[in-house]
């Protein structure tokens, strides 16, 4: 959830990134200055003491844990799924199908570098990482690299020349994690934050579904509902908050969050919700901002989820994602079980659609924040050590990425906001709105502009453009946060049809219609005729 752009918010996000971040380091100088000044009555004072030993733990914090830790994280991450050389064939194609501009689309993927220090063989390097998702080509055909890099000339106009040059692709799951050092007040904030929040969810009706009891020691801050907790979660590996399905007229939502504190942060926008839908939100802690468990692998997340979708009799729902949780909505479509159970989707902050495109990864990994949002989004989030491994180390773009053929037959609302300062905003507004990745023009903004007010929630694909919103805000204003809890309900009410439905059954109407006519004018027919 994101600050706003203004000179007082950016002070005061960059004054809470060093007096948080670096506190261990703080109260090291304060030591240096104190012997300095006042020399060893200053530093013996005891106010002066208790200074030191929290900084000596802190320091010794840094040492002994995160510096381990960092390096422990930079081992390789999870295998991609094999695939076909066919499938590979279509994916290249119908990635090239929905970029705006290739050229820049090569050079953001190769940080920004001129396109002149792009080389054939570094297209390539990038290449094995996007389709294998490994460094080296010794076991795959080096003619099928060939074609894709040729067919990348032939829409870009380029000639890439052979061999390499200076520029070096982004290759997440391959390059070192970016990360950064956590201090334990920060952990000891947050773990108020978390409890407190879990608390106020239970006061307002969700009850809390543990882990097993033995992973209280496995994540830190320590969560004092995972003792106490009489409800526990049929799988391990996800805790999660459930309000009880009350409603006769609605189904229920499932809700994936996005990176930074967990489900804290949807706290206001969750209590909006009608009280008798039943809303049944995961924790996903690997993006949390905790130390914990690594995140599971794909097909283990699907299992989870068919689990606690059992566990809680929840066979027709909404899915609602926000962020890195629309990445997970991509594994759910392509299980055929738990495919037919979601209704519809509204996709807030989607990063999973077009995620092809090289702008959220290098948003998130490699810009130099510049704005409040943007340094939010960096310290307080993306580079968290847990959080960088998991969007480094566990998710391969193509098993995530949303196209709109995985939301074919749904109900799908996608929730982008105009600054964004993480996915490219245009270009996912342009795609769910028009169907393409065209460059959008002043009219077409304009247009984007009107999709608040023309939101049906009946059409297959629908957007809802906030073109003066970053990453994150609409689920703090309350006026966006009504209409993102105006489109769960419509979408969760089980008497509103889609437009394919309107169609076939106002079809039926006509032909019923047109046989009453026939049969009337039979009828007729028959009458003059007796008469």
């Amino acid at each position: 959830m994101l600050v706003n752009h203004n000179p007082f918010t950016y002070a005061l996000v960059v004054a809470g990134k060093y007096l948080v971040g670096y506190v261990g380091l703080g109260c090291f100088l304060y030591f240096v200055v104190a012997l300095f000044v006042g020399n060893i009555p200053a530093i013996s004072h005891p106010f002066s003491i208790t200074v030191e030993v929290y900084g000596a733990i802190e320091i010794l914090w840094y040492f002994i844990w995160f510096l381990p830790f960092k390096a422990y994280l930079q081992r390789p991450g999870l295998s991609m799924i094999p695939t076909t050389r066919a499938q590979r064939k279509a994916l290249i194609e119908r990635l090239l199908n929905h970029v705006p501009n290739v050229r820049l689309f090569i050079r953001k993927w190769f940080n920004d570098a001129h396109l002149d220090e792009v080389y054939r063989d570094d297209v390539k390097d990038w290449l094995l990482w996007a389709l294998w998702g490994v460094i080296s080509d010794t076991d795959i055909d080096p003619d099928e690299l060939e074609e894709y890099v040729c067919e990348a000339e032939s829409r870009s106009g380029l000639t890439l020349p052979r061999g390499r040059a200076g520029a070096r692709p982004m290759r997440l799951s391959l390059d070192p994690v970016k990360m950064i050092h956590r201090s334990l007040l920060w952990y000891a904030l947050l773990g108020i934050v978390d409890n407190t929040a879990t608390l106020l969810l239970i006061f307002n009706g969700f009850g809390f579904w543990r882990q097993p009891r033995i992973s209280f020691l496995k994540v830190f801050p320590f969560r004092i509902m995972t003792l106490f907790s009489t409800k526990e979660s049929v799988s391990p590996h996800f805790s999660y908050v459930y309000r009880p399905h009350k409603s006769n007229t609605h189904r229920p939502i499932v809700f994936c969050h996005g990176i930074g504190i967990g489900l804290s942060t949807y706290f206001y926008w969750l209590r909006t919700i009608p009280k008798e839908i039943g809303v049944l939100a995961l924790e996903f802690l690997p993006v949390s901002g905790r130390i914990c468990p690594e995140s599971v692998s794909q097909e283990d997340y699907v299992k989870a989820m068919r689990q606690i979708l059992s566990q809680q009799d929840i066979n027709d729902f909404v899915f609602v994602g926000h962020s890195y949780g629309t990445f997970l909505a991509r594994p759910l479509l392509d299980d055929t079980g738990i495919s037919l159970m979601i209704n519809s989707l509204i996709l807030i902050d989607p990063a999973a659609i077009l995620m092809h495109l090289p702008d959220t990864a290098y948003n998130i990994t490699r810009k130099q924040p510049l704005t409040a949002p943007e340094v939010q989004i960096a310290w307080g989030a993306a580079l968290d050590p847990r959080t960088a491994h998991t969007v480094c180390r566990r998710i391969h773009w193509p098993e995530h990425i949303l196209w709109r053929e995985n939301l074919a037959g749904k109900r799908t609302t996608a929730i982008v906001a105009g600054r964004d300062c993480v996915i490219n905003a245009g270009a996912v507004a342009g795609y769910m709105y028009y169907g393409d990745t065209k460059p959008m023009t002043s009219a077409d903004l304009i247009e984007l502009r009107k999709t608040p007010r023309l939101w049906t929630g009946t059409a297959e694909f629908e957007l809802i453009y906030l073109f003066d919103r970053d990453h994150g805000q609409s689920l703090l204003i309350p006026s966006d946060v009504k209409k993102i809890t105006n489109t769960v309900e419509t979408y969760a009410r089980l008497d509103y049809r889609s437009d394919k439905d309107r169609e076939e059954n106002e079809a039926f109407d006509v032909h019923i219609r047109e046989e009453v006519h026939a049969n009337s004018k039979v009828n007729e027919i028959l009458d003059s005729n007796v008469v």
